[in-house]
């Protein structure tokens, strides 16, 4: 099912952009052949017309940036209790380092099993290091990614500009308000680094997690429409 969902999705991708292709094609013939206004009434008409003037009542680009920052704040911070967040700084720190680090050490061949594993031909974050740098680079590439990691479990300590993420809003219903700040999701793009060591410690970790078997979400091998069948076969097992 993950296989076909994958070639569904680059299919999809392809005939996007072979559609893309063949508009840019015609408005290029029909610019050829001088219709000057049939050129410009198509590009009138390929104009994306959903987007909005104004999000949340604010229409400069200062003011936007500023509401985007306050209403995810809000939506995305579970606990406001600082007391919460201050007792769970406080136990991190004081534990300092902890038994067993010697066998989280990282090393270059485990490196290279993880880059296997980062999604190319996708955005990058706040530091503008796409997947393909770190993919196609030269092997001591992993020496160097290896030694940071060790140095980052050893001292407790990870890079402040590694974990800046870039936060865009995106538009859920286009058919809705989209002035409306309610009708924007959040997706954060985080740093490749960041990636790259939150895989390495999840494969560290992950012998030692468990799920239940009513768990159907952020669960490899699993989805959402296993969900369903399930609830629908219940459903006609108590009809």
């Amino acid at each position: 099912m993950k296989k076909s969902k994958k070639e569904f999705k680059y299919a999809l991708r392809a005939y996007r952009k072979s559609q893309q292709k063949c508009k840019a094609d015609a408005m290029a013939k029909v610019l050829w052949n001088r219709s000057l206004r049939k050129f410009w009434q198509n590009i009138r008409k390929s104009k994306k017309s959903w987007l909005p003037s104004a999000v949340g009542g604010e229409t400069r680009n200062k003011a936007v940036t500023v509401m985007w920052r306050k209403h995810f704040s809000a939506l995305l911070n579970s606990s406001k209790n600082c007391e919460i967040a201050n007792f769970v700084q406080q136990n991190i720190t004081s534990h300092g380092n902890f038994e067993g680090i010697d066998e989280l050490m990282c090393n270059s061949f485990k490196i290279k099993s993880l880059l296997h594993k980062l999604l190319l031909n996708h955005a990058a974050g706040k530091d503008v290091i796409f997947a393909e740098h770190i993919f196609y680079a030269d092997s001591n590439m992993c020496n160097h990614l290896s030694s940071l990691f060790n140095v980052c479990l050893m001292h407790g300590k990870f890079a402040q500009e590694c974990m800046q993420t870039v936060t865009a809003p995106i538009c859920k219903n286009r058919n809705g308000n989209i002035s409306d700040a309610g009708n924007y999701r959040p997706v954060s793009l985080a740093t490749i680094i960041s990636k790259l060591f939150e895989q390495y410690i999840l494969s560290c970790i992950s012998p030692l997690l468990a799920t239940t078997d009513n768990q159907f979400g952020f669960k490899p091998k699993h989805g959402t429409d296993m969900c369903i069948f399930l609830y629908l076969n219940r459903l006609c097992l108590i009809m």
